[in-house]
Protein backbone atom coordinates (compact mmCIF):
# COMPACT_ATOMS: atom_id res chain seq x y z
CA UNK A 1 0.00 0.00 0.00
CA UNK A 2 2.80 2.40 0.89
CA UNK A 3 4.43 1.65 -2.43
CA UNK A 4 1.21 2.51 -4.27
CA UNK A 5 0.92 5.82 -2.41
CA UNK A 6 4.55 6.60 -3.10
CA UNK A 7 4.00 5.88 -6.79
CA UNK A 8 0.94 8.13 -6.88
CA UNK A 9 2.90 11.05 -5.41
CA UNK A 10 5.97 10.60 -7.60
CA UNK A 11 4.40 9.51 -10.88
CA UNK A 12 4.37 11.79 -13.87
CA UNK A 13 1.28 13.94 -14.27
CA UNK A 14 -0.19 11.71 -16.98
CA UNK A 15 0.48 8.50 -15.05
CA UNK A 16 -1.03 9.96 -11.87
CA UNK A 17 -4.11 11.14 -13.78
CA UNK A 18 -4.50 7.71 -15.36
CA UNK A 19 -4.18 6.04 -11.95
CA UNK A 20 -6.78 8.41 -10.48
CA UNK A 21 -9.18 7.67 -13.32
CA UNK A 22 -8.71 3.91 -12.95
CA UNK A 23 -9.35 4.18 -9.21
CA UNK A 24 -12.55 6.21 -9.76
CA UNK A 25 -13.76 3.64 -12.27
CA UNK A 26 -12.88 0.59 -10.17
CA UNK A 27 -14.01 1.85 -6.78
CA UNK A 28 -17.00 4.01 -7.68
CA UNK A 29 -18.27 4.01 -11.26
CA UNK A 30 -18.35 0.26 -11.90
CA UNK A 31 -20.02 -0.65 -8.57
CA UNK A 32 -22.48 2.24 -9.01
CA UNK A 33 -23.43 1.10 -12.50
CA UNK A 34 -23.82 -2.52 -11.42
CA UNK A 35 -26.08 -1.47 -8.52
CA UNK A 36 -28.22 0.63 -10.84
CA UNK A 37 -28.42 -2.05 -13.51
CA UNK A 38 -29.73 -4.54 -10.94
CA UNK A 39 -32.91 -2.45 -10.71
CA UNK A 40 -33.83 -3.19 -14.32
CA UNK A 41 -33.22 -6.93 -14.01
CA UNK A 42 -35.92 -9.40 -13.12
CA UNK A 43 -35.81 -9.87 -9.35
CA UNK A 44 -35.21 -13.35 -7.96
CA UNK A 45 -38.46 -15.28 -7.53
CA UNK A 46 -37.78 -15.59 -3.83
CA UNK A 47 -36.89 -11.92 -3.28
CA UNK A 48 -38.31 -10.72 0.03
CA UNK A 49 -39.80 -7.25 0.45
CA UNK A 50 -36.73 -6.36 2.53
CA UNK A 51 -34.38 -7.52 -0.25
CA UNK A 52 -36.43 -5.59 -2.83
CA UNK A 53 -36.17 -2.44 -0.71
CA UNK A 54 -32.41 -2.93 -0.45
CA UNK A 55 -32.06 -3.52 -4.21
CA UNK A 56 -33.99 -0.34 -5.08
CA UNK A 57 -32.10 1.71 -2.46
CA UNK A 58 -28.82 0.46 -3.94
CA UNK A 59 -30.05 1.40 -7.43
CA UNK A 60 -30.84 4.95 -6.27
CA UNK A 61 -27.44 5.22 -4.61
CA UNK A 62 -25.73 3.76 -7.70
CA UNK A 63 -27.39 6.39 -9.89
CA UNK A 64 -26.23 9.12 -7.50
CA UNK A 65 -22.66 7.79 -7.61
CA UNK A 66 -22.75 7.82 -11.41
CA UNK A 67 -23.86 11.47 -11.33
CA UNK A 68 -21.19 12.50 -8.83
CA UNK A 69 -18.39 10.66 -10.59
CA UNK A 70 -19.56 11.83 -14.00
CA UNK A 71 -19.10 15.39 -12.77
CA UNK A 72 -15.71 14.50 -11.31
CA UNK A 73 -14.62 12.98 -14.63
CA UNK A 74 -15.23 16.36 -16.25
CA UNK A 75 -12.89 18.14 -13.82
CA UNK A 76 -9.37 19.36 -14.51
CA UNK A 77 -6.73 16.73 -13.99
CA UNK A 78 -9.04 13.92 -15.06
CA UNK A 79 -10.71 15.28 -18.17
CA UNK A 80 -9.25 14.04 -21.46
CA UNK A 81 -9.18 15.45 -24.98
CA UNK A 82 -11.83 14.41 -27.48
CA UNK A 83 -15.39 13.38 -26.59
CA UNK A 84 -14.52 12.56 -22.93
CA UNK A 85 -16.57 15.40 -21.43
CA UNK A 86 -19.54 14.50 -23.62
CA UNK A 87 -19.50 10.90 -22.40
CA UNK A 88 -19.20 12.07 -18.79
CA UNK A 89 -22.09 14.50 -19.26
CA UNK A 90 -24.20 11.72 -20.80
CA UNK A 91 -23.42 9.60 -17.73
CA UNK A 92 -24.63 12.40 -15.45
CA UNK A 93 -27.80 13.13 -17.42
CA UNK A 94 -28.79 9.51 -17.93
CA UNK A 95 -28.08 8.71 -14.27
CA UNK A 96 -30.38 11.54 -13.20
CA UNK A 97 -33.15 9.88 -15.18
CA UNK A 98 -32.11 6.57 -13.67
CA UNK A 99 -32.35 7.91 -10.14
CA UNK A 100 -35.92 9.04 -10.81
CA UNK A 101 -36.84 5.63 -12.27
CA UNK A 102 -35.27 3.80 -9.33
CA UNK A 103 -37.08 6.03 -6.84
CA UNK A 104 -40.33 5.19 -8.67
CA UNK A 105 -39.33 1.49 -8.59
CA UNK A 106 -40.04 1.26 -12.29
CA UNK A 107 -38.17 -1.80 -13.59
CA UNK A 108 -39.06 -1.26 -17.26
CA UNK A 109 -37.88 2.36 -17.25
CA UNK A 110 -34.79 1.38 -15.24
CA UNK A 111 -33.99 -1.29 -17.82
CA UNK A 112 -34.38 1.16 -20.71
CA UNK A 113 -32.27 3.80 -18.98
CA UNK A 114 -29.71 1.15 -18.02
CA UNK A 115 -29.26 0.36 -21.70
CA UNK A 116 -28.58 4.00 -22.50
CA UNK A 117 -26.16 4.22 -19.57
CA UNK A 118 -24.37 1.15 -20.92
CA UNK A 119 -24.11 2.81 -24.34
CA UNK A 120 -22.52 5.92 -22.79
CA UNK A 121 -20.04 3.83 -20.80
CA UNK A 122 -19.27 1.55 -23.73
CA UNK A 123 -18.74 4.49 -26.09
CA UNK A 124 -16.18 5.95 -23.72
CA UNK A 125 -14.46 2.60 -23.24
CA UNK A 126 -14.24 2.07 -27.00
CA UNK A 127 -12.63 5.49 -27.33
CA UNK A 128 -10.28 5.54 -24.34
CA UNK A 129 -9.58 2.02 -23.09
CA UNK A 130 -6.86 0.35 -25.14
CA UNK A 131 -7.80 -3.12 -26.32
CA UNK A 132 -5.35 -5.97 -26.63
CA UNK A 133 -5.65 -7.64 -30.01
CA UNK A 134 -6.60 -11.30 -29.91
CA UNK A 135 -4.05 -13.58 -31.54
Amino acid sequence: MLLALLFAFTASGAAAEDLATKMIMALDVNPGAVAFWAAGNDPPETESPYAADARWAAAVQGARVMQDKGRLLQSAGIRRDGPWAGFAEMMVRISQEGEAAARARDPEKSFEIGGRLYDACNGCHKTYVPRVAAD
